[in-house]
């Protein structure tokens, strides 16, 4: 799975509501209160006969269940949620009881006899409903070019197979699938595995039959029919195909011909070769809950990870794309063909996932600096792992609420970071070699953490466990003090906090850390810290040079003003490195504000565009904090000042040449002068809007300022602009820009597009979310009344999400007891840790306003003459 967010934040940093740590430091010591079902009966083998009514909504089904029955007994316990039972029997004869348990998803068959144990057969009928929520089974509507089309698909992660069909719905409970459906005979059916059979069934209808899958989890399980055409090729012996709506096949090469360099690349790097005989990626006519999804041979993309248009796409987009499918086709290893045996150990698929899409990246596109831009995905773990909201990596998971929130910064960018952090410190080949073992040790398989870290151990000769160990058991992000001496510098280390009084009773926490030590002149070398260290080097030292140790750094004032008159020199990632840490030590108190301006400003224009582009987005979000005042006004003209340099650099929106990442920056640098109201750059994209002109990347920068600007009449004009495109893609890109307009009344009527039918489907978090960045307490105050709606079509997990989302980017205290009585109405103890989250945001934000403001203000106007220069 993608997690939106999360993807969200490797090519656009959103700085503006942060994530956050518990003062525990490992797991409680208790009793399992898992709530697995009993092991007396296991699956080996379902065979599913689906037959959808897209008109109607609804299904009806027959599933046979091969179990092996370990212990006599007399009852069957599986997974069911929102199912109607027409008929149990075990055997063909041994009629069923069923008794429904929805609040644990539960049924529970009975027969009058005990069964003994051996091989047995369930056969259930059932009927339920398609459901409009995108997770589940479900269906989304678009106009397709014949008309309205409707697109029946699942979306299972991590326990929504239940929908579907009665099963044993854990990751442990592996067992293969033979899977048929009905469907239109000028509609295509799409699972896991190829088509078998075809059956006609009258001049309509058609039965399709897959081929049995291999042992697999259930979440892995697909089905999808709709309107669709293929374009495939074969790779390393792998039919591999990209699957989108009638009309889109252009919009697919890019993506298959990625697809296939990845397949090769993993098949490599694994050594064991993806073990299907197709795979699929199939882009959804919308979006869907989590962004994509891994099913085993058939990926499901949102529309926007998957299509790439050479008429209407960016470059950022042609990144995006390559990163969300090598991060799902990552999955068919890790987590599909080797599955955590339980979600407290997610971070085995996700983090792995995020880390390989970046490390593929930079192996098959070396120009795009994918492991620089990945240091926004380790400075998300970082600011989730700093406030009372965070867990260990490995976390304890009870019920299927918690693992549905376990799919977070933590599990995700934390991983990665640590990931990251072990490669580099044993080394690739090494590394590499370790996986490698541990994909042929546990193939089909469900392991926990240390499995594969043992084997990784071995390959290198020393002991990984340890210090795996230090940074997924323990949670909070260590903080690495510098402070110089008459012979070096001397490092202490201690735990970082956003909000250093969450932390101040806890007890003292330390991390065997593998930091890089670079002096001026000198080659890095690894230090293993534990607790403190001197280094007998002369100033300026760069501490974690090259930034891949998960920690942040704290130089004392004249070890930090030695590195900043040494900004030239540094590498782009210890810029970077720079630049995220004294803005998270000056939001944390830690050390002044001011600090990460005085690093801003020694930034040279001619460093690298990545750099650069960190640094926009911290400037954008130290603009939000502002109310329109002429405080406002004066860091918004010292920062285009200070901007001026760069343009001059890189050349206006437009200008030829550069390479990618270049590109992207030329729009981002103009997106952000327009934010900060520069009048020629909101005049030249009105301009280049209306006449149409420039490239897929000048239109889509000119849509969003002129969105952000707009009036009613510019508004409306966007909205019927959005209403006469029928490619949902297309009309992503209007809807999400009109999502970031500053005008308060507008952004009130985007909040009621946004819910309506308007939009494409499954689209309308990803706009909420965007328009709370702006309108916080507006988007709360319309949304909260609606979050118990039943018509609104999202399910639990995500209103929850929402809700924390939103008040996150809040500053105003009322919304505290807000969202706690919003907890305490509708989410279960178990799973409120997260709205911790949003708490912490809150009152961050209101730090912000109320103590980093001003000093940001002191340091612009003791500099005023040299900023407007």
């Amino acid at each position: 799975m993608t997690f939106i967010r999360a993807m969200l934040g490797l090519l656009l940093i959103c700085t503006a509501g942060i994530v956050t740590a518990t003062p525990a430091s490992m797991p409680p010591k208790k009793a399992s209160a898992r709530e697995v079902l009993p092991d007396s009966v296991i699956p080996v083998h379902y065979e599913l006969a689906l037959s959808p009514d897209a008109e109607a909504l609804t299904f009806h089904a027959e599933v046979a269940i091969t179990v092996e029955v370990r212990i006599k007994t007399a009852a069957i316990t599986l997974n069911a949620v929102g199912l109607s039972f027409d008929r149990a029997a075990v055997d063909g004869d041994k009629e069923g009881m069923v008794r429904s348990d929805e609040k644990l998803g539960r049924a529970t068959i009975t027969v009058g006899a005990p069964l003994a144990p051996g091989r047995h057969q369930l056969s259930i009928k059932y009927h339920g409903k398609i459901g409009r929520s995108t997770l589940g089974f479900f269906a989304m509507d678009y106009t397709g070019l014949d008309g309205p089309r409707r697109t029946l698909a699942t979306n299972f992660e991590p326990a929504a197979a239940r929908q579907l069909l009665p099963c044993w719905d854990e990751p442990a409970r592996k067992a293969t699938f033979t899977l048929s459906v009905v469907a239109a005979k000028d509609r295509m059916a799409i699972s896991n595995m190829p088509v078998a059979e075809v059956t006609s069934l009258s001049a309509s209808l058609q039965r399709v039959r897959f081929a049995q899958t291999p042992k697999m989890s259930t979440y892995l399980l697909f089905v999808g029919v709709g309107d669709f055409e293929r374009i495939h090729s074969m790779v390393d012996d792998v039919d591999v195909g990209v699957i989108v709506k009638r009309g889109d096949a252009a919009k697919a090469s890019y993506a298959l011909e990625q697809a296939g360099k990845i397949l090769h690349y993993y098949n490599g790097y694994f050594r064991t070769p993806f073990p299907l005989p197709k795979l699929d990626l199939i882009a959804a006519p919308g979006q869907i809950t989590g962004g994509s999804m891994e099913n085993w041979g058939a990926i499901f993309y949102s529309q926007n990870h998957l299509l790439f248009d050479p008429a209407n796409s960016t470059e950022n987009d042609r990144q995006l794309v390559f990163l969300v499918v090598s991060h799902e086709m990552a999955h068919q290893w890790f987590g599909d063909l080797v599955t955590m045996a339980w979600w407290s150990d997610l971070w085995l698929n996700e983090g792995f996932a995020r880390w390989m899409q970046t490390f593929a990246a930079d192996d098959l596109h070396p120009e795009w600096q994918t492991g620089l831009q990945a240091m926004s995905i380790f400075e998300s773990g970082k600011s989730a792992d700093s406030v009372p909201s965070t867990h260990p990596v490995v976390q304890r998971v009870d019920t299927a609420d918690q693992a549905a929130e376990s799919f977070d910064e933590i599990t995700y960018d934390k991983g990665a970071a640590i990931i990251t952090m072990l490669n580099a410190y044993v080394g690739r080949d090494r590394f590499r070699e370790g996986v490698r073992r541990y994909m042929r040790a546990h193939a089909f398989g469900n392991t926990v953490d240390t499995d594969l870290w043992r084997l990784v151990g071995h390959t290198v000769g020393q002991s990984i466990v340890a210090i795996e160990r230090d940074f997924t058991r323990q949670e909070g992000l260590p903080l690495v003090r510098a402070t110089g001496t008459a012979q070096g510098l001397r490092l202490v280390q201690t735990r970082f906090a956003a909000d250093p009084a969450t932390i101040a009773e806890l007890p003292a926490q330390h991390w065997r850390l593998p930091l890089a030590i670079a002096a001026a002149g000198a080659d890095a070398h690894y230090l293993l810290l534990q607790g403190t260290a001197k280094i007998d080097q002369t100033p300026p030292i760069v501490v974690n040079a090259g930034q891949t140790g998960y920690a942040r750094v704290l130089y004392d004032d004249e070890l930090l003003s030695g590195l900043t008159a040494q900004m030239t020199s540094l590498s782009a990632a210890d810029q970077m490195g720079i630049i995220n840490d004294t803005r998270a030590l000056g939001i944390a108190g830690y050390s002044s504000a001011a600090n990460l301006l005085s690093v801003a400003a020694a930034l040279p224009r001619e460093a690298n565009p990545i750099v650069w582009r960190r640094l926009l987005e911290v400037l954008r979000e130290i603009d939000t904090h502002y109310a329109d005042t002429p405080l406002r006004a004066a860091f918004r003209r010292f920062a285009l000042g200070m901007l001026a340099p760069l343009s001059a650099e890189i050349g206006p929106l437009g200008t030829p040449g550069g390479d990618a990442n270049v590109q992207i920056l030329r729009s981002d640098l103009a997106e952000t002068r327009g934010s900060f109201g520069d009048a020629s750059e909101i005049e030249a994209a009105r301009k280049r809007f209306a006449d149409g002109d420039g490239t897929a990347a000048e239109q889509r920068c000119a849509l969003a300022i002129v969105a952000e600007q707009a009036d009613t009449p510019g508004f409306d004009a966007l909205l019927a602009k959005a209403d006469h495109t029928t490619d949902p893609l297309q009309r992503l890109h209007i809807f999400r820009a009109l999502a970031g307009v500053n005008d308060a009344d507008l952004a009130r009527r985007m909040v009621d597009v946004a819910l309506g039918n308007q939009v494409p489907a499954g689209s309308a978090p990803s706009l909420i979310e965007i328009l709370a960045r702006k309108h916080a307490d507006l988007v709360w105050q319309m949304l909260a009344p609606r979050l118990d709606d039943p018509s609104l079509p999202f399910e639990k997990t995500l209103r929850w999400m929402l809700a924390g989302d939103i008040t996150s980017y809040s500053a105003d205290p009322a919304r505290i007891p807000e969202l706690d009585a919003y907890e305490a109405a509708n989410v279960p103890p178990e799973a409120r840790k997260p709205f911790l989250s949003a708490v912490a945001s809150i009152r961050q934000n209101q730090r912000f306003t109320a103590t980093l403001l001003p000093q940001i203000d002191q340091w612009i106007a003791a500099r005023a003459p040299a900023a407007g220069q």
